[in-house]
């Protein structure tokens, strides 16, 4: 946008008016930028020394996920029952949001993939399965650029040799995504989560694992009906199940519900704070999905102010 517009003054005594008016308005905004920016360093050098004051004092024992029993028994039980049904294939399962839940889950299935968008979380995490030395766990933190995704950083542990456990765990840590304005950064964690807010995150299994189909995919992370939407080409058969979790408080997120998958389980009751409720859903037919996430066809309504 242009502040100031030479080509229709004739009259050079306004002319030079206008000229100050706008260079002092571009030299404010200029002054306002410094403050902005030694704010979000002093806030961030804030955040990161709280951070690891708070590794230091704490321990997350990956023992259990962090939901009613009730409705991780319900995950579990479909889990195993595909399990028997299909004994002689690997089992693989995808989770966006990582957590103890990773840890939980994975001993069902013989490869699970976790993504996370906090690389702050991250480091909890390698804490996590440095406390299970037993596991196989790999932990790659991500950037992205013109090409696509790319390894920036690996975290490695090996099983030990007396290990029991078969089963891969993979996480990756992918930033949410770049803003054009610092300040924003600040504001946009707060409210309902956008496409564009979680654009990396959101489109990270569709990029980076093309080709591959997931046998489960549970969500109990950020921007929950925009990944739900995004992970339906790579769910390996019609009835490929999703889990949902915090269903119960969250209406937004029963968009899912309307428009893309059918519930087929659920456990709504729950004693876990914030509300909880898990759903297990399967998608409606085996075409949807392939609409670009900016050009769905809504069949219930318009597009949510919040979708992108």
């Amino acid at each position: 946008m242009l502040l100031f517009d030479d080509t229709r003054w004739t009259d050079y005594e306004s002319f030079d008016k206008e000229k100050e008016r706008c260079e002092k308005i571009y030299y404010s905004l200029e002054i306002v930028k410094v403050p902005a920016r030694m704010f979000m360093f002093i806030f961030n050098i804030i955040k990161r020394i709280c951070w690891e004051v708070y590794l230091l004092f704490t321990r997350l024992p990956p023992n259990q996920a962090w939901m009613d029993p009730r409705e991780q028994a319900l995950m579990v039980k479909y889990i195993q029952e595909y399990k028997n049904e299909n004994s002689k294939r690997p089992i693989s399962m995808v989770e966006y949001g990582a957590g103890s839940s990773t840890f939980f889950f994975s001993t069902y299935v013989d490869h699970y993939i976790s993504i996370e968008h906090s690389l702050d979380y991250c480091r909890e995490l390698e804490r996590m399965a440095a406390s299970q030395p037993q596991r196989s766990v790999k932990i790659f933190y991500m950037g992205r650029n013109s090409v696509g995704f790319y390894i920036k950083s690996t975290y490695e542990q090996n099983a030990s040799s007396q290990s029991q456990s078969s089963s891969q765990i993979e996480i990756y840590c992918v930033p949410r995504n770049a803003y054009s304005f610092t300040a924003y950064r600040l504001w946009a964690t707060g409210g309902r989560s956008t496409y564009r807010m979680y654009r990396d995150y959101v489109d990270f299994l569709s990029v980076y694992f093309r080709e591959r189909k997931f046998d489960f995919v549970f969500i109990d992370g950020r921007a929950r009906p925009q990944v739900a939407y995004a992970v339906l080409k790579q769910l390996n058969g019609s009835h490929a199940k999703l889990f949902i979790h915090d269903w119960n408080q969250r209406k937004e997120y029963h968009i899912v519900e309307q428009e893309f998958y059918n519930i087929v389980d659920q456990q709504i009751e729950s004693n876990q704070v914030g509300g909880g409720g898990l759903v297990v859903l399967e998608k409606k037919s085996e075409h949807i999905g392939e609409r670009n996430i900016n050009d769905i066809q809504w069949q219930h309504g318009s597009e949510p102010a919040w979708w992108i």
